[in-house]
Order: C-alpha cells, then sequence, then structure tokens
C-alpha cells in the first residue's frame, strides 16, 4: 500500500517538474499560452501547480531579462537599430512605455489570458531594467492570468449543467 502511495507522488511530482519546465520554456522561447498547466487540475493539486507555473515563468523571465540585458549591449544590436529606423523608433516607444509604466505593465500585460508573453518579455527585457522585479511581476501577472481561466473555464461548465 505504501508504494502506491509513494509512485502516486512521484507521478505528481513529475508533472510539478514538467509544467515547471514548461513555464520556462514559455517565457524563454515556446509560442504558446501560460494558462495551459491548469488543464492538469484534475490531476495534481491545483495549488502546487500555480506554485510550480508561478516559479517557473518567474525563472524563465529572469532568463529572457539576462538574454535581453546583454543583447542591448552588443554592436550587432545597435547596427540593427541605426539600419532600421522603425526598430529604432519601436525601441525607443518601447524604452519611454516601460520607463512610464515599469513592472506594473509587465504584470498587467502577463495578466491577460491569450496574451503572447514570450515576445513581451523579451522586449521588456531589452529596454527594461531591474531583471528580480520585472521576473517576479511576470510570476504573478502569469498567476493571475491562470487564475482568470480557471475561473472562466468553471464559469462555462457551470452554464452547461
Amino acid at each position: 500500500m505504501a508504494s502506491n502511495a509513494v509512485v502516486f507522488a512521484m507521478h505528481i511530482f513529475v508533472g510539478l517538474l514538467l509544467i515547471f519546465l514548461y513555464e520556462v520554456g514559455a517565457a524563454v522561447i515556446l509560442p504558446t499560452p501560460s494558462e495551459l498547466p491548469i488543464l492538469g487540475y484534475n490531476y495534481v493539486p491545483l495549488v502546487w501547480i500555480f506554485v510550480f507555473a508561478v516559479l517557473g515563468k518567474t525563472v524563465g523571465a529572469y532568463i529572457v531579462f539576462m538574454i535581453g540585458d546583454r543583447a542591448k549591449e552588443t554592436a550587432r544590436f545597435q547596427r540593427f537599430l541605426d539600419r532600421h529606423r522603425w526598430a529604432k523608433r519601436f525601441f525607443d516607444l518601447s524604452e519611454r512605455f516601460v520607463r512610464r509604466y515599469g513592472v506594473f505593465a509587465v504584470f498587467v500585460l502577463l495578466s491577460i489570458p491569450g496574451f503572447p508573453d514570450t515576445a513581451s518579455l523579451y522586449l521588456f527585457a531589452i529596454v527594461g531594467k531591474r531583471p528580480i522585479l520585472f521576473s517576479i511581476a511576470s510570476g504573478f501577472g502569469t498567476a493571475l492570468r491562470m487564475g482568470l481561466v480557471l475561473v472562466g473555464f468553471h464559469g462555462i461548465a457551470s452554464l452547461h449543467g
């Protein structure tokens, strides 16, 4: 009987590890929705899904901010901005937006279900400062986003009986 409990706990741990890795990947490279892990709430305790998803998004966002911080200092990036006026205008506009709204903008944008968070994280990474604060805001935005989707699922399910 105890071995069944250990196997069950291992399945849950593997599921949580996959959720963490998925969220890291969703922040760094995957153009997939961050709210996807909540679909496993019948198999893994919901609280743990949220904890591991938020931790994964926070770590992934920090990685993105480190990549962006290094990329914006390269000569290649500067040459790109010098050659393409549209890119320079977009960069300047984005920088003003981030300076004006900062961490709150990261939180709000990443709270919107279905919003492409990978692209916005890279944008904030290139123009932003304070990677730890931005990463934490990314994690909390993901938690709110997942909560909104979960409430939406339950609302739709309650309409059908």
